[in-house]
């Protein structure tokens, strides 16, 4: 049964008693009854101190063996040479079917007390790779009750080939907690060599350097569930299914575009995802720790190892894997004559961003697109065919802007919304309009100086996204903007070596953000007695990037700030004249403020994460130092 945020192991029937059942809206266990980390690296410092002594008395018998294993020679008889992911020619099907002899020579069955708990792929002789929750969520690591099962295809009834072996070594990486957390890696070790043949042969493994063609077709292989609370019938014969393999980039694209926020940016450095053709099927319980093997010039090499679904036979997202070549050099380090194989040229040069549009982003390669192009989450609201604020496109169906554009005109009859802006020559011209079904003003809203200056308004009908008209991302409350940093508004922009002021309307200029503490203290400073301003937490504040530009006043326009290749919406322009001056910085309705606001009243508005290592934010009273000498009072 699985779960979202589950990972995708099978436990014994017998152990259900040792499963705590999910007390929250997920369908299935929560494996979070992990060892204790001090009992878990003494375990681990005891097993490598044996392996160690082990493998100083069996280095010369078997590296020796391996040696001829790999050169074809078993026991002294001439067989054929065996390389990794090479196994015999058979045609394969887009879909979930049962595999056919041969197909996954690596495909193994991590079993414990005889029963399957989770799938593993072969990468020497002697040597499995699996994922380290297999064995943390049951707790036992007695190598007594651990076996693996290879090249046999159905696990149950009349077996006609496979062997079983018993394990002498497990080994996590030292790292992992939590399959949610990354680092779901682990080595086994078996009882003795296995020689290679046509039912078993390892997985050729990626070295650091190796490109591997996203957004094209992979494969994964298992015993997993067939459903939830449905296992894979008599006699459990192996499982296949064609996936496409994507980015943790392009993953975490997807998972903010389903808007769940309990799932969202799963995948972590070190993780890499697939998705199913028909987003129907998925793996499930039981396929946890196999392998998601990509085909490059006649070789298999597997790309992943499956760690943890969010959900079972339908789509929920993409599957979430450990990415074997984030751990190269690890398993390098334990496993002597493991299975890594060159890539052969040319290499792959291939792209998945086309599989995910996602907010906060611009099409790449195109003229004059960035901070000063076109914002294709830039609106423009229009009352009777007038101009009246900005705004900024959260979701297809939503836009926010100011509480204060609506003041006087709440009723929708009169207003229109331009979206998808295009600079042609000197004119400005509009791709999409909409008419407004809903205007909602913050309900604490009275005065913009008082703060809560911030509304949302529903399209009459939702808008495609394409180049010219995509979201921005909303910040959650969490979210910290580095004041003093760079960010942009909308304007006029007037520059020092220009007579003439230049229209920007179709861009942005550049503006230093404040935080509130700090535009406080400016404005109280410079502000006749009586009339000071009070900058509240719920505001920022930017100032002109030089002290030369000035920008016009702009109501509801966008304050946004790129992250990496990403843009957040931090503010909502209410007062101060734009971006302001130096002496009166432009004021912004901080947008992570109202994030339980804009979520209960649209539940679709797109957000995303802010990724570590996150900024040290301090907002102090420097403005004495800032401002210059002559400035004076309003």
């Amino acid at each position: 049964h699985i779960q979202k945020n589950a990972p995708l192991c099978k436990t014994d029937e017998v152990l259900q008693d040792r499963v705590t059942q999910s007390a929250s809206s997920f369908n299935g266990p929560a494996w979070d009854d992990f060892k204790s980390q001090d009992h878990r690296q003494q375990t681990h410092t005891q097993r490598r101190s044996a392996r160690m002594g082990r493998q100083m008395r069996g280095f010369a018998c078997i590296g020796l063996l391996s040696l001829l294993v790999l050169m074809g020679f078993h026991q002294g008889s001439s067989a054929p040479a065996f390389t990794c992911g090479s196994p015999r020619p058979v045609p394969r099907i887009s879909g979930g079917l049962s595999a056919r002899r041969g197909e996954w020579p690596w495909q193994v069955s991590v079993q414990y007390r005889d029963s399957h708990i989770c799938g593993g792929s072969l990468i020497s002789d002697l040597w499995i790779v699996t994922a380290a929750h297999c064995f943390s969520e049951i707790d036992d690591y007695r190598l007594s009750k651990w076996s693996v099962v290879l090249g046999r295809l159905k696990l149950k009834g009349r077996q006609v080939q496979g062997l079983e072996r018993n394990v002498t070594e497990i080994i996590l990486h030292p790292d992992y907690t939590d399959f949610k957390k990354g680092k779901d890696i682990a080595l086994v070790r078996l009882s003795k060599p296995v020689s290679f043949s046509n039912d078993i042969l390892p997985i050729c493994l990626p070295f650091t350097d190796h490109r591997f063609a996203f957004g094209t077709q992979c494969w994964i292989s298992g015993w997993g569930d067939i459903s939830s609370n449905a296992s894979l019938p008599d006699p459990m014969p192996l499982q296949e299914m064609s996936v496409d393999l994507l980015t943790a980039d392009t993953c975490n694209c997807i998972y903010s575009n389903l808007r769940d926020r309990k799932t969202v940016h799963p995948a972590l450095p070190g993780m890499i995802c697939a998705l199913t053709p028909d987003s129907k099927r998925g793996p499930c319980k039981g396929d946890s720790g196999g392998p998601l093997v990509c085909l490059e010039n006649g070789r298999w090499f597997q790309a992943g190892l499956m760690s943890f679904s969010m959900g079972c036979g339908r789509f929920i997202g993409p599957i979430i894997l450990t990415e074997i070549q984030a751990y190269t050099e690890w398993i390098q380090e334990h496993v002597e004559g493991a299975t890594f194989a060159k890539q052969t040229e040319p290499r792959p040069n291939t792209t998945d961003n086309y599989m995910c549009i996602g907010c906060g982003k611009l099409k790449p390669d195109t003229p004059g697109a960035g901070a000063e192009g076109p914002w294709p989450w830039y609106v423009s609201l229009r009352h009777e065919g007038q101009h009246v604020c900005g705004g900024s496109l959260v979701a297809e169906d939503w836009i926010v802007t100011a509480a204060q554009c609506f003041i006087g005109k709440q009723d929708t009859e009169g207003w229109e919304v331009l979206l998808g802006e295009q600079q042609v020559g000197m004119d400005q011209k509009w791709q999409e309009k909409r008419t407004l079904r809903k205007i909602v003003l913050h309900g604490a809203y009275v005065d913009m100086k008082e703060g809560y200056d911030i509304a949302m308004a529903l399209l009459s009908h939702p808008v495609v996204f394409n180049d010219s008209i995509r979201a921005i991302c909303a910040p959650y409350s969490t979210h910290q903007f580095p004041f003093g940093s760079t960010c942009w508004t909308r304007g006029w922009s007037l520059y020092p070596d220009s007579l003439h002021m230049r229209n920007s309307s179709s861009g942005g200029v550049e503006v230093k953000l404040l935080g509130p503490q700090n535009c406080n203290c400016i404005y109280n400073k410079t502000s006749k007695p009586g009339n000071e301003i009070s900058i509240t937490s719920d505001m920022l504040c930017a100032t002109p990037y030089e002290s030369t530009m000035h920008c016009e006043e702009g109501i509801g326009e966008p304050l946004i700030c790129n992250e990496r290749g990403k843009w957040f919406l931090a503010g909502i322009s209410s007062f101060g004249k734009g971006c302001g001056t130096v002496v009166h910085p432009g004021v912004y309705t901080r947008v992570s403020a109202y994030q339980n606001w804009m979520m209960e009243l649209a539940w679709t508005t797109y957000y995303d994460m802010q990724q570590p290592p996150l900024p040290i934010v301090q907002d102090e009273d420097t403005c004495l130092n800032e401002l210059p000498q002559e400035a004076g009072h309003d």
